[in-house]
């Protein structure tokens, strides 16, 4: 992947400078399991994060032609796509594209993690399958009822299927670049999002282990733990902490609390009540 130069944010656009025509010592690499941290964790409407990417590893990528769009909606998405920014012409990219982009990226990884749980395909969709969106499909379609779904389960089965077409869709438009073809990988120029789905592609296709992060209050899915290991080197198995410092922060954590629970004072005994004198006992 190559870096880009002066990437920056300007009003609802990405915008950057023109390249280089000979930039190969300028070859950079995702970090592992990038799709699984900084993409699913950062607000798609965050566009200086984004333009940090573009900066560190390239064009950010996407295809509006990855979604299921109505004539109207594909047609606007794809006069966003033609427009150029009006002083940095071709070399920019809009804001509404970006928000796209990563949200849709998002939604698709989202569906391959609940693919890995037991149950978390219906998890996934169990906001969208009530008995209100039943009832606003039924009067968004009261002049043709073939087709739609009627009941919740025809509803779930529909949802499910969308979201798992999506999930494919995806990974077909962003791993063609590294289909069979003429020329070396490095000639494809892969973007951002190409690579992530190429390292989910791999992870689909070795099976890996999806975990969670044992540290309590991190909780992020990870394959490979983070640290001072070199790249491609982390580690893959016997891990319950993503990186290095959430697994210090929880064995600080839970030393405080056994100090704390050494030091604290035992409970006092309660002392019997004296025994009552004869008298008392006999009234």
């Amino acid at each position: 992947m190559t870096p880009m130069h002066g990437v920056r944010v300007e009003g609802d656009w990405i915008v950057w400078t023109v390249q280089g025509l000979d930039r190969a010592a300028e070859r950079t690499s995702l970090p592992d399991d990038f799709y699984l941290r900084e993409l699913m964790e950062v607000d798609p409407t965050d566009l200086a994060t984004v333009a940090g990417w573009m900066s560190k590893y390239g064009h950010l990528g996407g295809s509006i032609d990855a979604g299921s769009w109505d004539y109207d909606e594909h047609s606007r998405l794809q006069e966003l796509q033609e427009r150029e920014h009006p002083v940095y012409g071709p070399w920019s990219l809009h804001g509404e594209l970006v928000r796209l982009h990563i949200s849709d990226a998002q939604a698709a990884i989202a569906t391959w993690l609940a693919c890995r749980r037991p149950g978390g395909l219906d998890e996934l969709v169990e906001t969208e399958v009530t008995e209100q969106h039943l009832a606003d499909i039924a009067a968004e379609n009261d002049h043709d009822d073939s087709g739609y779904p009627t009941t919740l389960e025809e509803l779930r089965s529909i949802t499910l299927s969308l979201r798992l077409a999506m999930l494919r869709s995806a990974l077909r438009y962003n791993l063609a670049t590294f289909s069979v073809g003429l020329g070396s990988l490095t000639d494809r120029q892969p973007s951002i999002l190409s690579a992530a789905f190429l390292q989910l592609y791999n992870h689909l296709a070795e099976d890996a282990t999806i975990r969670t992060c044992a540290n309590e209050t991190c909780g992020r899915d990870f394959v490979r733990q983070r640290g001072r290991a070199e790249y491609g080197q982390n580690r893959t198995s016997g891990i319950k902490y993503c990186t290095r410092e959430c697994a210090r922060a929880q064995a600080q954590r839970e030393h405080r609390r056994r100090k704390a629970a050494a030091v604290r004072p035992a409970p006092t005994p309660t002392q019997a009540s004296p025994a009552p004198h004869a008298e008392e006992r006999l009234g």
